[in-house]
C-alpha cells in the first residue's frame, strides 16, 4: 500500500510540473492561429495602447458636435463655391440646424459702392460717366481690383472680410428673441456698416438658438495666411472663451477646362460685378481676375486641420478629420448634388375608396392602414399617371437628345465626354424610352400606384416613406384624439411640427428619417417618381420649395396631382402642382394616413392655392373620360 500510494504522489507532481511548463511556454511563443481568422478575425479583447489613445485623439475631439459649426468655402472664382453654399444653406436648413452664408463679395460690392459714388460725385454726367456711375453704384469691381499689387484695393478687401467675419460671429453667439429673425437683416453688409458706425452691441441679431448654427465663410479664402486667420478668429481661447466652435474647410478645385468655361459664363450672366460689359469683356475680366488669384493661390495641405477637397464639382471627394455630423450628414449630401435637368414627380398613392364615406369602426381603420388597395378612382388615377410620366420621361429624353456632344453624369458637372449625344444602355428595357427611378413607400396602395404595365419600371419600396407613425392615436381622427387626451391636443395646435404622438413619430421625426431619400432623389441623372402620403410628401414639398420646413404641416397635398419640381441653373428647385384627375367633391381623401382637418388648420391650409398646369396629354386624357388610349409612343 505504501509503495502504491508513494508512486502516486510522484505521478501528480510529474503532471503539476508539466502543467506548470505548458504555463511558461504559453508566454514565451505566439499562440496557435485561428484557423477562422479571415473570416471572424481575433477573438482576443482589444487591447489600449498609447499608440491608440495618439491616434484616435483627434478624432475624439472633432467627433463630439459643436453648437456653432463653420464651414469656410475656399477656391478659385468660377469653381462653384456659391452653388455649394447655397445647396448646404438650404439642405441643412431643412433638417433643422439654423444656417446662413455670409459672402464676403456681398461687403466688398457694398463697401466699393460707397468709395466709388463719393469718389463720382463730382464728375460730369456724360454718356461714358453714367455707365460707370452705374457699375459704380453696383459695387463692381474689374480685375484691378483683385490685384496683389493695389495696396487700396487689397486693404479694402481685408476690411470687408473682417466685417463679414464679425457679422457670421455676432450671428454664431447671440441668443434673442425668435420673433426678430424675420425682422433682422442677415448678413447684409448695408447693415453691417450701420451696426459698425452706430457700435451697435448686435442687438438685432434676434435668433433664439433651438439648434445648433452653421454659418458657410463663402470666400476664395486662397492663401494659407488668410486660412490661419479665419481659423484663429473662430477659435482663438482668448476671444471665443466658453463659445466652442468646429471649423471646417470646403476647398473646391477644377482642372476640367469645359466645366470651366461652362462656369464662367453662368458667373458673368449672374454676378452684378459683369453689369454694363458685353459678353466678350466680361469673359476677359473674369480670365484676368483668376490669373492673379493663381498667382497666390495655395491649395490646403495641412493635415492637421478638417477639410473636404471637392474635385470637379464632385466627380472626387477627399476628406481628411471628418468625423460626427460631416461624415453622415454633409459629405453623402456633397456627394449626390448634381446640376442635371432631371425632374422628380411627387404624389400621393391612388384613393382606396370611391364613395368617401368615413369608416366608423376604429378597429377595422387600424387593421386597414397598410392593407388598403386601389378602388376604382385610384385605378383611375394610377393609369393617368402613367401616361403622364410617360409623356414626361419623352420630352425629357428629345431635350437631352438636342444637346449634342455631351451626357450627363453623376457629378456636380453633369458633363462626360461621349462619342454619341445619349448613352442609355443601361434602361431596363430595350422597349423602354427612357429610364426612370420609381420610390415608393411599402404601403399596398401606393406600390400599385407605381406599378404600371405599360412602364414596368423597377419599384423600390422605401419604409422611410411610409407615413407619419401616430403611435396610440393610428386610426383616430383628430375630433377623437381631442377628446381622448385635450392636454396633448392642446399641445399639437401650439407647435404641429414638434409634438410627438405618443409611441410614434412628430412632423421633426419624419424630417430625420427622409435624409436618405432627398440624398436618394438628388443624386438620380433620370427623372424620379416618389409615390407616398401626406405628412412625407409634406416634408419632401417643403425642401424643394426651401419654405420654412416649421410649417411644412400647413402644406394642402390634394389627391390626383402631382408636385413637378424641376431644378433651376443656381441650385434651386421650381415646384408646381399638375392635376391629373379633377376632384368633384372634397370627400376624395386618402385612408387614414391622412391625418384629417381640425377647425385650426393645422395639416393642411386648403386656402392656399398654387397654379395649375396641365399638358396636352392631360387635357386629352380628361376628353376622353379617362381612357388611356391616347396616342402615344409604345
Amino acid at each position: 500500500w505504501g509503495h502504491k500510494l508513494q508512486a502516486k504522489k510522484k505521478k501528480k507532481k510529474g503532471k503539476q510540473e508539466k502543467t506548470n511548463y505548458n504555463t511558461t511556454r504559453s508566454h514565451s511563443i505566439m499562440a496557435e492561429p485561428n484557423t477562422n481568422y479571415y473570416d471572424k478575425g481575433s477573438s482576443e479583447a482589444a487591447q489600449l495602447t498609447a499608440l491608440t489613445l495618439k491616434k484616435l485623439e483627434q478624432r475624439r475631439k472633432l467627433t463630439g458636435d459643436s453648437e456653432r459649426l463653420v464651414i469656410v468655402l475656399v477656391g478659385l472664382p468660377g469653381r462653384g463655391k456659391s452653388f455649394i453654399a447655397r445647396k448646404l444653406q438650404h439642405f441643412l436648413t431643412w433638417r433643422g440646424s439654423s444656417c446662413r452664408v455670409f459672402n464676403v463679395g456681398k461687403y466688398r460690392r457694398h463697401a466699393n459702392a460707397e468709395m466709388s459714388r463719393e469718389r463720382h460725385e463730382a464728375q460730369v454726367e456724360d454718356t461714358s460717366t453714367s455707365e460707370k456711375v452705374e457699375r459704380a453704384d453696383l459695387g463692381s469691381c474689374d480685375a484691378k481690383f483683385f490685384d496683389p499689387n493695389n495696396a487700396e484695393a487689397a486693404a479694402l478687401r481685408e476690411k470687408v472680410a473682417a466685417m463679414a467675419m464679425e457679422d457670421m460671429l455676432k450671428w454664431l453667439d447671440y441668443e434673442g428673441p425668435e420673433e426678430q429673425e424675420n425682422n433682422n437683416n442677415g448678413n447684409s453688409p448695408k447693415a453691417s456698416f450701420r451696426r459698425l458706425s452706430s457700435s451697435n452691441s448686435g442687438s438685432d441679431w434676434g435668433v433664439c438658438r433651438k439648434y445648433s448654427r452653421v454659418a458657410i465663410y463663402d470666400a476664395t479664402n486662397s492663401t494659407k495666411a488668410r486660412r490661419d486667420w479665419v481659423l484663429e478668429e473662430c477659435t482663438c481661447p482668448v476671444k471665443r472663451a466658453g463659445k466652442r466652435t468646429g471649423v471646417i474647410f470646403v476647398e473646391s478645385l477644377c482642372d476640367d477646362q469645359e466645366l470651366l468655361d461652362q462656369n464662367f459664363q453662368f458667373k458673368i450672366q449672374n454676378s452684378p460685378d459683369f453689369k454694363g460689359m458685353s459678353k466678350e469683356e466680361a469673359i476677359a475680366d473674369l480670365r484676368s481676375r483668376v490669373e492673379k488669384y493663381e498667382s497666390q493661390y495655395e491649395t490646403i495641405s495641412d493635415d492637421s486641420r478638417s477639410y473636404i477637397k471637392i474635385y470637379n464639382l464632385s466627380s472626387k471627394l477627399m476628406v481628411n478629420h471628418i468625423y460626427g455630423r460631416m461624415a453622415k450628414v454633409i459629405v453623402p449630401a456633397l456627394m449626390a448634388w448634381n446640376i442635371g435637368t432631371r425632374p422628380v414627380f411627387i404624389c400621393r398613392a391612388g384613393q382606396t375608396t370611391d364613395d368617401g364615406n368615413t369608416v366608423v369602426n376604429a378597429n377595422h381603420r387600424k387593421a386597414s392602414l397598410r392593407g388598403d388597395v386601389l378602388g376604382h378612382t385610384g385605378r383611375r388615377f394610377t393609369d393617368a399617371l402613367a401616361e403622364y410620366i410617360l409623356s414626361e420621361g419623352i420630352k425629357f429624353m428629345e431635350n437631352r437628345e438636342n444637346v449634342v456632344s455631351l451626357d450627363t453624369g453623376t457629378s456636380v458637372s453633369g458633363l462626360r465626354h461621349s462619342n454619341s449625344s445619349c448613352d442609355f444602355t443601361d434602361m431596363p428595357s430595350l422597349e423602354m424610352p427612357f429610364s426612370a427611378h420609381i420610390m415608393t413607400s411599402t404601403m399596398p396602395r401606393a406600390i400599385e400606384t407605381a406599378t404600371w404595365e405599360r412602364l414596368p419600371f423597377p419599384v423600390h419600396q422605401i419604409s422611410n416613406l411610409n407615413p407619419l407613425d401616430k403611435g396610440d392615436f393610428t386610426g383616430m381622427e383628430l375630433e377623437e384624439i381631442k377628446e381622448a387626451d385635450p392636454d396633448w391636443y392642446g399641445k399639437l395646435e401650439q407647435d404641429p411640427f414638434r409634438t410627438r404622438f405618443h409611441g410614434g413619430e412628430c412632423y421633426e421625426d419624419l424630417i430625420h428619417r427622409l435624409e436618405s431619400c432627398i440624398i436618394d432623389i438628388e443624386q438620380q441623372v433620370a427623372p424620379v417618381v416618389v409615390v407616398s402620403h401626406v405628412s412625407v410628401i409634406q416634408a419632401l414639398i417643403a425642401y424643394f420649395r426651401n419654405s420654412p420646413v416649421e410649417n411644412c404641416t400647413s402644406i394642402e397635398v390634394p389627391m390626383h396631382t402631382v408636385f413637378k419640381c424641376t431644378p433651376t441653373s443656381g441650385g434651386a428647385w421650381n415646384v408646381q402642382k399638375v392635376v391629373l384627375i379633377e376632384d368633384t367633391s372634397d370627400s376624395a381623401s386618402e385612408s387614414s394616413d391622412d391625418v384629417p382637418q381640425s377647425p385650426t388648420p393645422i395639416w393642411g391650409d386648403k386656402k392656399m392655392v398654387s397654379p395649375l398646369v396641365e399638358s396636352k396629354t392631360l387635357k386629352k386624357f380628361n376628353e376622353s373620360g379617362g381612357s388611356t388610349s391616347l396616342n402615344l409612343p409604345k
